[in-house]
């Protein structure tokens, strides 16, 4: 006999639960399929079909390791600074602060209005430079064959003050006789010091001394000076210079002006001697000026 329908061997169900079951029908979604982490590496060229598991993401690798031959090259900053290397460095000095540069800016002014000062000075009292004249130059006792040169020499000047508001103070006047051919300063035959004076505005005074040569304090004259003043003294005449240091202050009511040093130089004074004797005088028919520098 055929058998029994498939059907009627299965036990039946209740009838409550002639279907199946949620649980039974609705299976939970499978998971999504697992992505491989994307990799910043290329893919390594192999075999069909081999898969090449990702390369490890080591941090900070180095570039140029062998390792990782295909690898992405760093960002710039990785190599350093992004600022251009200085293979000659220079050495910046910092800028003055603002107390230096204060005193910097005060030392301007200062100077600005000492100069401004100063003009104004000069324009108001017009400082003259004082005249020198020489009225009166003779020598004695002039011997040139001795074994010693000896001499004296009496020099007499005027010194006028052509200032109309200012008074000079001659406090140092030093004097010293060249003979006319001597080259240097130190070749002086004798020198002295003149009475310091005083000269009101627009007033002269008289000054004068005597310089004698042969003494100790006075210093040896060179023997060519000797010589040349010799072969001169034959002649019957010999000239001279009379040079002068002189220290002058010149002083108003509320002003004074600071001690100014000038050199006086006079010179061809040409002393005629009396016969064969040591004694002469300079012809001088006027007062001789004399230059002043300052």
């Amino acid at each position: 006999m055929p058998s029994p329908p498939e059907e009627g061997t299965q036990p039946k169900t209740e009838s409550g639960s002639g279907q199946t079951s949620e649980r039974d029908t609705n299976q939970p979604p499978s998971p999504p399929p697992q992505t491989q982490p994307q990799s910043s590496y290329p893919p390594v060229m192999g075999f069909p079909g081999y898969h090449q598991a990702p390369y490890p993401n080591y941090p900070n690798a180095p570039y140029n390791h062998q390792q990782y031959a295909y690898a992405q090259a760093p960002p710039a900053s990785y190599y350093g600074s992004s600022y251009p290397a200085q293979q000659n460095p220079v050495y910046q000095r910092p800028a003055p602060s603002g107390f230096f540069r204060g005193i910097l800016a005060g030392l301007v002014v200062l100077v600005v209005l000492l100069c401004i000062s100063t003009t104004i000075t000069w324009l108001v009292l017009r400082p003259q430079i004082p005249v020198f004249s020489v009225t009166n130059f003779s020598v004695s006792n002039f011997n040139v064959t001795g074994p010693v040169f000896s001499a004296q020499w009496t020099a007499n000047l005027t010194v006028e003050n052509p200032n109309s508001k200012l008074k000079g103070y001659f406090d140092r006047i030093q004097g010293f006789i060249y003979n006319q051919n001597a080259i240097g300063e130190d070749d002086f035959l004798a020198k002295a010091f003149f009475q310091p004076v005083y000269v009101e505005t627009k007033k002269s005074v008289s000054i004068g001394e005597t310089l004698t040569a042969g003494e100790k304090e006075q210093p040896k004259v060179p023997s060519w000076v000797g010589e040349e003043m010799k072969k001169e003294r034959e002649t019957g005449t010999v000239s001279f210079d009379l040079r002068m240091a002189v220290w002058v202050t010149f002083k108003t009511e509320g002003w004074s002006a600071r001690e100014s040093g000038l050199k006086v130089f006079c010179g061809k004074l040409k002393v005629a001697f009396e016969g064969a004797s040591g004694n002469g005088a300079a012809l001088l028919p006027k007062p001789l000026p004399c230059l002043v520098y300052v």
